[in-house]
This record gives structure tokens, sequence and C-alpha cells, in this order.
């Protein structure tokens, strides 16, 4: 595939500006240091800021600030429970009185570090287990141009973490965006409504008034179609203090502007002699319920294995709908980085998801969420693949891709979509890899496909949907050594030869590659896609590039169809093709790449649909 040079158009006016022209004062705590010039052309001082866990050239690990006596035990999953029962009361904050609503930031330029630095030391064996061999083989690229970008705009810039681990909610007129360590929302034509730091390094924090004071990670958002609600978690964890939690925040309706509802879910569990706190959360819902899994890693002392296995807990969402108590039910299961889906469409199920294998997959689902019965799990056969390591960059270490865990998975009906990062077919290359599980009766592998670009081309952190016409759509990064991290979006219809995708069309590329002395560069570690609920159709999705002034997310919306149809009758025919003629050489509605003109590539990706 030719790389395309399109990039999406930007929203431009008063609100680029707002997003990203004049963030100042990040921090609570700054020195002055670099030097820079100002609006006259002279020179003048920057403000380098602190990092809030920084104490001069260290960095020392948050305290909970709580007294432990006032401290849940720990939920107690002795061999043969279950499942567990909690409930946490709510707090209520309005967005309106933060003041002001947007906080002015440029780009973070002092110090960083990574969140797993502030967390007590936890390892586990990511080797994948051999898997029966099978003859399945991932699809690959149809040749066809499926993507009609539509709104995009600049998300959230460089806070004090890396990654940001960019996650996304679409509702009627907003979108959400949540990263390491920050919360904003936007109109849908970008422009910003209110940003704010998710812990006390803000003025307050977005979660400080319910507890979360010192450290949050790892937050995740999603909009709840079946109640009209935002919906967003954050991880704490407090090493010296014992503790760990799952943070809530439920807007009060459809606008996230105003009351939302926090709660602070305790999360710390005892197996034997042992305690455990939770990471890497997955996060979806159903018509039933919110759900979050977790891998339970050991605080330090005690008898016992250092990684216990995962958290499940079904979250009741009638009680947040009003601010009541939230309450919960949590099962302790076998296995690592459960992703949980998505499950817009009524009557639907929730499912989690995760590799189990070098070719298999392990598909879970729950019965009964808030009963007692434990849940039931299927094995997939899919093609064989094996963890990712680092991608290639052309300047630095390369970026870190974790492993093979799942990172995206959506559920309309019987139709289950999944897509994580892998290694196969012999070759060192890093590859997006997608599928589509048939749940009509034992789940079985429908279809499989890989963005496989070609020798040294790397595409990482796939994040794939699908919209309530059956089309998929999925964001991923994109990097070789000669061009810097990339975004692109790519996307199918059902009419597709089966496990395919249309060519990628770059959405945004990056300006340069991370490169800060670490050898360890962590990039995502996850980018998010979604479905836009008023028309069911429209795809959302949210990534990241590196500038000069460090990571960015981009926020894109676009559509995914039979783009040669020109004229919409249904059908690409010979008056299709006259329309590719009549503007061939200048714009028009048959610039297919997305490159300012209809030439001759235009002209191979019409007759790919021909």
């Amino acid at each position: 595939m030719q790389r395309s040079s399109a990039v999406f158009s930007s929203i431009t006016g008063c609100c680029l500006v707002l997003a990203i022209g004049s963030f100042a004062g990040c921090g609570k705590t700054t020195r002055v240091g670099e030097v820079g010039a100002d609006s006259t052309g002279g020179e003048s001082s920057v403000a380098i800021e602190m990092h809030p866990f920084q104490v001069g050239d260290d960095f020392v690990a948050p305290r909970s600030g709580r007294d432990p006596d006032t401290l849940p035990p720990p939920i107690d999953f002795s061999e043969g429970t279950v499942t567990r029962e909690g409930t946490a009361a709510a707090e209520i904050i309005d967005s309106r009185t933060f003041d002001p609503p947007v906080a002015k930031r440029r780009p973070y330029n002092g110090r960083m570090i990574r969140p797993a630095q502030m967390l007590p030391k936890h390892s586990r064996d990511k080797t994948l287990p051999r898997t029966p061999p099978n003859d399945l083989r991932a699809g690959g690229l149809n040749g066809a141009s499926r993507i009609q970008p539509e709104a995009a705009f600049p998300g959230i810039t460089q806070s004090p973490w890396r990654p940001p681990d960019p996650s996304i909610a679409v509702g009627n007129e907003h979108v959400v965006e949540t990263v390491n360590m920050e919360i904003a929302w936007y109109r849908k034509d970008g422009t910003p409504e209110f940003q704010q730091r998710l812990d006390s390094s803000g003025d307050p924090g977005f979660l400080e008034s319910v507890g979360a004071g010192g450290f949050t990670f790892d937050p995740k958002c999603f909009y709840d179609p079946y109640v009209d609600r935002y919906v967003m978690i954050a991880l704490e964890v407090y090493r010296d203090d014992r503790e760990a939690w799952i943070t809530m925040a439920v807007s009060d309706d459809n606008d996230p502007n105003g009351v939302w509802f926090k709660y602070r879910m305790w999360a710390v569990v005892a197996s034997g002699e042992r305690e455990y706190w939770v990471d890497f959360p997955g996060f979806g819902f159903d018509e039933r319920g919110w759900y979050v899994t977790g891998n339970l890693f050991a605080l330090e002392g005690g008898d016992g294995p250092g990684f216990l296995g995962s958290i499940v807990r079904a979250i009741d969402k009638v009680g947040p709908l009003t601010g009541e108590p939230v309450a919960w039910n949590d099962r302790v299961v076998s296995g690592a980085s459960f992703q949980v889906a998505h499950a817009p469409d009524a009557g639907d199920e929730v499912c989690f998801v995760r590799s189990a294998g070098q070719t298999r997959l392990e598909i879970a689902r729950i019965e009964e969420p808030f009963g007692s019965e434990p849940w039931t799990t299927d094995d997939v056969a899919v093609p064989e693949f094996s963890s990712a390591g680092t991608a290639v960059t052309p300047i630095g270490p390369g970026l870190w891709v974790v492993d093979a865990r799942i990172w995206q998975a959506y559920r309309r009906q019987d139709r289950l979509v999944a897509s994580h990062a892998i290694q196969s077919s012999g070759s060192d290359d890093v590859v997006a890899r997608w599928y589509e599980v048939d749940l009509g009766g034992t789940p079985v592998l429908e279809m499989s496909g890989e963005i496989r670009l070609g020798a040294g081309e790397y595409t990482i952190f796939p994040s794939i949907a699908i919209n309530g016409e059956g089309a998929f759509g999925m964001i991923y990064g994109r990097t070789s050594l000669v061009n810097h991290p990339s975004v692109e979006i790519s996307g199918r219809v059902p009419e597709d030869a089966a496990g395919t995708m249309s060519v990628g069309r770059e959405a945004v590329a990056g300006q340069t590659s991370p490169n800060d002395g670490d050898s360890l560069q962590r990039w995502g570690d996850y980018f998010d896609c979604t479905v836009d609920p008023t028309d069911d159709l429209t795809f959302w999705a949210v990534g990241e590039i590196q500038t000069e002034d460090g990571w960015q997310t981009e926020i894109f919306s676009f559509r995914v169809g039979v783009l040669a149809d020109f004229n919409r009758d249904g059908q690409v025919d010979g008056q299709d093709l006259g329309i590719l003629l009549l503007e061939f050489g200048g714009p028009g509605v048959a610039d297919m790449n997305g490159d300012g003109v209809v030439n001759g590539l235009d002209l191979g990706l019409f007759l790919a649909d021909w």
C-alpha cells in the first residue's frame, strides 16, 4: 500500500486556540528554566514545571492520607468463594464550579514518569501457552477505499505522565476524553468546554473530593446509550498504605457539564495469606450493568502467588443514576488482561475477551452478573500469533507495544469484534490484527485480518468497533524506520471479502518520535474507538502522536462505506466513473485517498469497487 499524505481537516478558529494554543501553568509548582521568545520577538523565561510527585531530583510515591483504622477489610476470596458484594456512597461534584472550566495549560514541559514507577513492583509470566496448531490464516487489505473523514480536532496535550492511555466517550452533543491523569470534554465541533486534572495536582482535581487525592491512573470512559450517561473510572493504588481503589464518576444526564456522582470503590483482594491490588482495567457495559476487569498483583508480604488472576466487577447502574449508593458484585477468575466488550444493542450480554494461547482466544460471559453463579468460558481457535515486542521509529529506542493482550472488544448482536497487535507469519514486524467471532451458539471464529503493510512497517494499538449497519471502523498507529509514529483509520463493509480491511487513511502524522533517554518508550497503552449513538453509523476514535512539545492526543470522526458510489445511488457504475473523469486533475468527491487531487491513485481505488 502506498502511504497516503492525507491528513484530516482539523477544526480551526478559536476552539483550536483554546485546545492547544493557550495552555499555561500546568502544575502547582514551577521553576524558571528555559529561555524562549515572547510574542514581541524578545526573550522571556519559560517556566519548567515540576512533576506533582517530584521532590528535588527524586520522585516520591504518594500517600493516601486516610486513617488506616477507617479502611475496609480486604475482599476475602478464600478457597471456594465465588462472589463478593460491595457498596459505596456517592459524592457530588458540579463541573460548573471549576474556575476556569478549561484549565489553561500548554503541554507539560517538565520531567515525566510512567505511573508504573509509583506502583508496587509487579510482574507475571506473559508467555503465551502453546495451544493446538491449526490451518487458519488471517486476511489482509482489499485495496478498496472506505473511509470518509468528518470532524477532527486536537485532544489533551502532554501531561506529567506517559503514556497518555487515551479513551473517549461520545454522546448526543459531546465527546469526553480521559488520559493519564486528566479529563476533558468538547462539543462535537471540537470546542473545548472542560479540562482538569483527575488527581490532587488539579485545583481541585476532578476526583479529588471523593478521596482520590494523590494518585489516579489508567482512566477509561464510555457513554452508556441505555441510560444516556457518561461513565468514567480510574484506578488508585498507594503501595505504602496498602490501599487500592476503583474510582468512578457518572454524569447525572447526557450533558457532561454539571453534576457528576462520584464513587470510591474498595479494591484490595485477599487470598490465603496475601493481598492484591488492581492494574490494567477493562471497562464495558451492556443493558444490565457496567463491568470492570483488572489484573491482580500482590502487595508486599504474605505467602502466595505474585499474580492471582483477574478481578471481574459487575456494577449495578441503578443507584448511580440518581446519586444513590452503588452496589457491585466481584469475581476472581484465572487468566490475565481481560478486555470488556461494549454491548449497545438491547438484549446483548457483555463478553470478556483475552489472548489465551498462540492459537486461542478465550471468551467469557456472565449469565447473572449480580448473582453467585460462576462465569462460563469458551475457547476460540484463531490464526497463530506471538507477543509483540518493540516497534521501530526513525529516532530513539522504538515503542514498547506491551504484549499480545486484547485492546478493545465490541459486540453487536451475535457478532463480537476484537483487536490486538501481534507478530505472525515468521515476520519480526508488529502488526494490528482483528477478529470477528460468531456468538450465535458456541463461539467460533468467523474471520480475522491484519493490517500488514510491508516489510519494516509496524501497525500498533488497534482499536475496533462495529456500527449498526455492520461496518467496522478501526484506528491504529503506524511507524517505521523512516516515518515517525502516525495515526491511521481503516474500515470494512459487510460486502467486503472475508478477512479483509480497506486501505488505511492517514488521520494525522507525527512530527517526531519519543526519544527522552529512557530505554522503555511507552506508547498508548491503548487507543479507543466507538460509535456515535445519535446515528449508530459514525465512528469516533482517539490516538496519539509525538510533537516537538511531547505527546498529543487527536480525536477523529469518520464514516465507513463504499466511497466509489459518488452519486449515492447504491451502486458503482459508469455514472460514477463519469464523475471521476470530470474531476480528474482537481479536487472533488472522487478524491478517494484524500490527497487533495483526483488522479490515477483514485482511479485504482475506484476500479477496486467497480
